[in-house]
């Protein structure tokens, strides 16, 4: 009788429980932010995209260059191989590969840096992106902001995204 008296007991205070902490989930204020469409759609990205083309311009249109070196000397190879000699496949051969490793000497520290210079610009552009979403949280009294790909389905009246461009694209 005694067990059977606390066990209601329990579940009598469990369901109190319960119901409490679905009252304060109901007072919670939440926001969701679409991170990767903010920044698809900041003036900055298109920016910071054009710097790094220009930074890296004249290296890129080397790497091109011996690209396309290397795919005409193999073109050349295929086609006319059957009718060279010896001594001029040898030489094209030679060719080609000097220009193969002059591209692995340029293509991939070319690629490593403009990656590490995308990250560093990416980063900023996230800063920001982070200070605007904390401000907006703040002002507006949010308790919670969570990024819109973690839910299924989301009321367009919690999303803060917009506010977000708006004030990153104020930003320098």
């Amino acid at each position: 009788m005694f067990k059977q008296s606390l066990a209601k007991t329990a579940l009598v205070l469990m369901a109190g429980l319960l119901m409490a902490g679905t009252a304060a989930a109901k007072e919670m204020k939440i926001g969701v932010v679409d991170v990767q469409a903010i920044v698809a759609q900041l003036p900055q990205t298109t920016s910071i995209q054009n710097t790094l083309k220009a930074e890296f311009e004249g290296r890129i249109a080397e790497v091109q260059k011996l690209e396309k070196d290397i795919a005409f000397n193999q073109e050349k190879l295929k086609r006319d191989g059957a009718t060279m000699n010896d001594q001029q496949k040898k030489t094209l051969q030679g060719e080609m590969e000097k220009q193969m490793r002059s591209y692995e000497q340029l293509a991939r520290p070319l690629d490593e840096d403009y990656r590490k210079r995308q990250g560093e610009e990416r980063n900023k552009l996230m800063g920001l992106v982070k200070t605007a979403i904390d401000s907006i949280a703040k002002k507006d009294n949010y308790d919670l902001i969570l990024n819109a790909q973690a839910g299924v389905f989301v009321k367009p009246e919690y999303d803060i995204s917009n506010a977000v461009v708006a004030q990153v694209s104020k930003a320098k």
